[in-house]
């Protein structure tokens, strides 16, 4: 993880850093009209939800969580577990469009980004940090 957002995570009062997954930008991760990013639960490398939270998330039920985007702005996000296919997916929505704009020159189909989850002092709040490591047009890495 690059030391800026090391240095994001820690200002936030950021713990228990864990990746979570690397994953391709899909065309549909990019669409208005979807407004999400979804990963499916096959595709994660660690565990990074508090029982509690898994018990909300199959109910249902919606987590908003701290979201530090690859601009290193932060921003909120709306995690939800749906059901893609044959296969459950967390999902980060309703502020998506908004991290898409503001990273309009780094989020492109085929850019492999990680997302990394972290604990905020002291209730323990979710958050999340997206890094791009490669370009989606080049295949340039970072």
């Amino acid at each position: 993880m690059p030391d800026a957002f090391e240095n994001c995570i820690e200002t936030l009062g950021g713990t228990e850093i864990n990746l979570v997954v690397q994953k391709f930008i899909q065309v549909t991760d990019l669409k208005k009209s979807q407004n999400r990013l979804a990963v499916t639960i096959n595709q994660l490398r660690n565990r990074f939800l508090s029982e509690a939270e898994e018990e909300t998330l199959k109910n249902k039920g919606g987590i908003d969580v701290k979201f530090i985007e690859p601009c290193l702005r932060v921003s909120k996000m709306h995690l939800t577990q749906w059901k893609l296919g044959a296969n459950p997916a967390y999902v980060l929505n309703t502020y998506w469009n908004d991290v898409v704009t503001n990273n309009a020159d780094s989020l492109k189909a085929m850019a492999v980004v990680q997302i990394w989850s972290f604990r905020i002092r002291p209730e323990s709040e979710l958050g999340f940090a997206m890094i791009k490591v490669r370009d989606g047009e080049d295949g340039h890495v970072i």
